[in-house]
């Protein structure tokens, strides 16, 4: 099979050949149809991220595709009254890396069924990049922001893939969101993804109009995956009592903030670690991600697919996913 690698975090990515996979006990084998690229995966591969995989290693974090073949007692890791797993399923999932690859293996409980769309190839392509932005958005409202119906939602870089997910995740909990982005065009697909306020974040006067958009009582969570500056003018935004969720910092620097502004506002910044999340609490992780793949079988969460790529073209992929004016997802089909 096919598998994107990294061999030094200086160097390019370079496809390799290497042997089909054998599923360990209770692993499941998928043959890959598709699977997303993030900033997330970039980090990853340049050795950019807290967490440095040993080298060489296959990257990526997301896919969907069908299972071919199950290890020992792969069904017995499921949850109880949940239907076995068979070849031919169509399922997606995520990994902290492994994911650009034709074929990989994966423990069952990592998986979850694909919802039949429109057509099987927009469920599959969906499906390919639910798990870590969709995942992240969900973890980070609810499990750490403690989202509630009503609640005013600032989301900063709403067109990026964590912060498209967050203003879909947001509105289908019934909250009330302000997507943050710069320019009236990415506002304009705020709007169309769901935003009921789109926020230009290009204009000095961005948080006086947060401000206003949110009333009296000020903004309940921001959601940031951006970092930088922003954050600082963000937190200012909060209500009594609010919470700004820090997810990243895709704008290329960490944000700081003036500790006395959480006393002022009895607000709390918190951290938000999908990886860190499945590895610790493994139950309820699985919890959020079936969620994750009910509301979007219900039609709530809804992937943009910006562009699609064979794994050859990986170089051509990460140009378009990492240019500023990009909107939705790059897409690798293996």
């Amino acid at each position: 099979m096919l598998a994107l690698r990294a061999h030094a975090f200086d160097q390019p990515l370079q496809l390799d050949e290497l042997p089909t996979p054998e599923p360990q006990p209770g692993e499941v084998r998928v043959r890959v149809q598709a699977s997303g690229t993030s900033f997330f995966d970039m980090l990853i591969a340049r050795g950019g991220y807290q967490w440095r995989p040993d080298l060489p290693f296959t990257v990526g974090s997301e896919f969907a595709g069908v299972v071919e073949a199950l290890g020992q007692d792969a069904n017995n890791k499921l949850d109880q009254g949940e239907p076995p797993l068979q070849p031919g399923d169509r399922v997606f999932g995520a990994s902290s890396i492994g994911a650009w690859c034709q074929q990989l293996c994966v423990p069952a409980h990592a998986l979850h069924r694909v919802a039949r769309g429109a057509t099987d190839r927009v469920a599959m392509d969906e499906a390919a990049v639910l798990s870590s932005p969709y995942g992240t958005a969900l973890y980070g409202l609810r499990e750490r922001g403690g989202i509630q119906a009503g609640d005013v939602v600032l989301v900063l870089g709403a067109t990026g893939g964590v912060g498209l997910a967050a203003v879909q995740v947001a509105r289908a909990l019934g909250a009330r969101v302000i997507g943050g982005a710069s320019g009236p065009a990415k506002c304009a697909a705020v709007l169309e993804a769901g935003a009921h306020e789109a926020l230009d974040l290009s204009q000095p006067d961005w948080k006086d109009r947060a401000k206003a958009l949110a009333g009296p009582a000020g903004v309940n969570i921001v959601f940031d995956p951006v970092g930088g500056p922003a954050m600082d003018t963000a937190f200012r935004t909060l209500g009594w009592g609010g919470r700004l969720l820090v997810v990243g910092f895709a704008g290329g620097e960490i944000g700081s903030l003036r500790a006395n502004l959480a006393i002022v506002k009895g607000a709390s910044l918190v951290g938000v670690d999908l990886r860190q999340f499945r590895e610790r609490e493994p139950v309820a992780a699985r919890r959020v991600f079936s969620d994750v793949a009910r509301l979007h079988a219900q039609g709530a969460l809804r992937p943009h697919i910006a562009q699609r790529f064979a794994l050859a073209q990986h170089a051509d992929a990460f140009a378009l996913a990492q240019r500023r004016d990009t909107v939705g997802r790059v897409l690798l089909l293996p």
